[in-house]
């Protein structure tokens, strides 16, 4: 007999949302009323851009994962104009590749709720960036007023796709979103009961670092010297407390140099010479944890659950378990961080 699919259980982080965008609400700025009904005036149902006279463009965009989160807009800089939910017509969701990302795929007579956001020229600049494995197109949608649009959204770029299930981390923001946008309650409870998803791990198997030498503490400004730019001082980052020193990469023509080049590239530039924690929280928003306002605000749950996301990143990346090696633990404001963990 074999066990029944996991499904999302987004009670448990009802609480940390909240707390979460009580955070986010004091700090975005929104337009005034006649700045945006004066940018609506030049609306055209049928086309995904407003053109103004003066030659500024807006363009609406159809979130259909975690940027219809609040939240994780607020982290990629991102601040709509405004939002409304939708039916997107024509097309169904579906989760694929190894993380169980949302994707859309054409699906005459099917149909799926999500978000409108209106951005900024600018801002759809910055979202390409962010969505550049994926291709922007032109879908229907349809608002709960009946009211039908032409809308951009990103579709991936897959030759052969392969459905996944989503993580229950991923499937919660997607919730949450729908939830604080106003979207159906029928498709949020259709996401809820009918979506398997990857469970969240349990705290007691997340992966931890291992053999940091005991009785070996650095400063903040010992780590800072470690950013990967002096070939003196090797790469250093901290995760959870934990300092890990970058080994080196292997040869160029090893298989993996290029893989592992690109990981080392991307954590010198983030994390080079300091604590990661906060930043990766940014991140990988995980909606069970209220969402901190800076390296010190990370609760030890917190980082225990993003020392194992490191762990598992690296491995994603094809890092060997020799790529790093635990050489300290960070000591701040006359302490140490002594991790449990």
């Amino acid at each position: 007999m074999t066990d029944s699919p996991h499904r999302l259980n987004s009670s448990s982080s009802d609480a940390n949302f909240k707390l979460s965008w009580d955070i986010v609400r004091s700090k975005i700025i929104q337009l005034d009323k006649s700045s945006i009904d004066s940018i609506l005036a030049h609306d055209n149902p049928q086309e995904p851009t407003i053109v103004l006279p003066d030659g500024r463009k807006f363009f609406w965009y159809l979130a259909i994962g975690s940027m219809n989160n609040p939240i994780s807009l607020y982290l990629r800089d991102l601040i709509p104009i405004i939002s409304y939910p939708v039916r997107c017509l024509n097309h169904r969701i579906v989760f694929r590749g190894a993380a169980g990302m949302a994707d859309l795929e054409p699906c005459q007579e099917a149909e799926f709720d999500g978000v409108v956001h209106l951005l900024s020229e600018e801002q759809m600049a910055h979202l390409d960036k962010l969505e550049m494995t994926y291709q922007r197109i032109i879908v229907p949608t349809v608002n709960y007023q009946n009211q039908s649009h032409a809308v951009y959204a990103y579709k991936m770029e897959v030759i052969q796709p392969q459905d996944n299930h989503p993580s229950e981390r991923y499937l919660d923001i997607i919730v949450k979103g729908c939830e604080h946008y106003g979207v159906r309650s029928d498709y949020i409870n259709r996401l809820r009961q009918e979506q398997p998803v990857i469970p969240r791990k349990e705290p007691h198997t997340y992966q931890t670092i291992t053999d940091v030498p005991p009785d070996v503490f650095y400063t903040l400004d010992e780590l800072a010297k470690h950013n990967g730019t002096d070939p003196e001082h090797p790469l250093w980052i901290c995760i959870n407390g934990k300092i890990l020193e970058h080994t080196g990469l292997p040869c160029s023509d090893d298989p993996a140099y290029e893989t592992q080049k690109r990981f080392y590239n991307m954590l010198q530039t983030r994390f080079g010479g300091r604590e990661a924690d906060f930043e990766i929280a940014k991140g990988l928003y995980e909606p069970l944890h209220k969402l901190p306002l800076s390296e010190e605000d990370v609760s030890d749950e917190h980082r225990a659950m993003l020392e194992d996301q490191f762990l598992a990143m690296q491995f994603r990346s094809g890092q060997n378990k020799n790529s790093w090696k635990p050489v300290g633990r960070l000591r701040r404001l006359g302490k140490s961080t002594n991790s449990s963990v």
